[in-house]
């Protein structure tokens, strides 16, 4: 879990709900491997992965998460590109009330 960039915790509990691995130049599979490896040690809920990445690495993303193995884990991960996350800054952390926010700018595989 330490190795992991940003985890959100359940409000008032130790309970991972959401896990963001933040993918600028460092390969794109060890990020996947790191949220795969978390979403096997810890109870299995309403958990969602992420990948952050830039724009010029959403093929290779996809290209990973569509990998059999990866695919077929039981928490998705999905990916959000560094610039929706910057257009949409302000009006997640203005109207988000939960990590559920975060599905509004997120895509899957």
């Amino acid at each position: 879990m330490k190795l992991i960039d940003v985890l959100w915790f359940e409000k008032g509990t130790s309970n991972v709900i959401a896990a963001f691995e933040v993918e600028k130049s460092t390969s794109i599979y060890s990020g996947i491997l790191r949220l795969t490896d978390l979403c096997y040690s810890i109870a299995e809920s309403d958990n969602v992965f992420y990948l952050v990445v830039p724009e010029k690495r959403e093929k290779d993303v996809i290209l990973q998460l569509s990998r059999p193995a990866i695919k077929n884990i039981h928490t998705p991960i999905k990916y959000i590109l560094f610039s929706e996350l910057r257009q949409h800054c302000d009006a997640l952390c203005r109207f988000g009330d939960s990590h559920k926010i975060m599905e509004k700018i997120a895509r899957s595989v």
